[in-house]
């Protein structure tokens, strides 16, 4: 990386910061982009430059671009599908996101705005549609193909479910975050697996 691009990199961080100090302070909605760019001692022209909304300044810290379907792609070929999406999804939370601090300062924010929120799940819906494709390709069937549509919508499922128990850890060591994480995926697969989630059935008309 050259000293441009190390400089845009930092930047880019300081206005995150800024916004984030903003955000928790006087509210998502409450904070404008004029408001960010002052705090941050940059021009309006500048921010919007690197943030073209004001919605990117939390989700572009949290968003997985397409790393979820990369790693199922990367798995071994003879991997069961099962395996391979555990091992994927493991990889994904355990993986170093940065400042941990930063991340739940995030939390805090996407938690009390709605539009963050909504903006965060279009993301996901994204990433999902992604992993469909990646299981279908992997599996040899077409990407509409139910099974494995669903086996991708309930493993994006159980990937919010792991999250919301995880993204708190107290402290910033991440070998006692990665560990936590192993403790509490293992133990939902386990559960899952023990008694598998109902699917639901319809009757015969009366």
């Amino acid at each position: 990386m050259g000293l441009r691009e190390r400089n845009a990199a930092r930047t880019r961080e300081m206005i995150i910061d800024t916004a984030l100090s903003l955000f928790l302070e006087h509210g998502y909605e409450a904070t404008k982009m004029e408001d960010i760019a002052e705090a941050a001692g940059i021009g309006t022209s500048t921010l919007y430059r690197y943030f073209p909304t004001k919605d990117l300044l939390i989700i572009e810290p949290l968003a997985f671009r397409g790393k979820l379907a990369e790693r199922l792609r990367n798995r071994p070929a003879d991997e069961p599908i099962d395996v391979a999406l555990g091992q994927t999804m493991l990889g994904l939370f355990v993986e170093p996101r940065g400042d941990r601090e930063r991340l739940r300062r995030i939390n805090s924010v996407v938690e009390s705005a709605p539009g963050p929120r909504m903006r965060l799940l279009e993301e996901f819906v994204k990433e999902r549609v992604l992993l469909e494709g990646a299981i279908a390709e992997r599996l040899g069937r077409a990407p509409d193909d139910v099974y494995c549509v669903m086996t991708a919508r309930l493993a994006a499922a159980m990937l919010e479910y792991i999250a919301e128990l995880t993204w708190n850890v107290p402290g910033d060591d991440n070998a006692v975050a990665e560990q936590h994480v192993r403790d509490v995926f293992a133990s939902v697969t386990s559960q899952m697996s023990a008694e598998p989630p109902a699917v639901p059935v319809l009757t015969a008309a009366t």
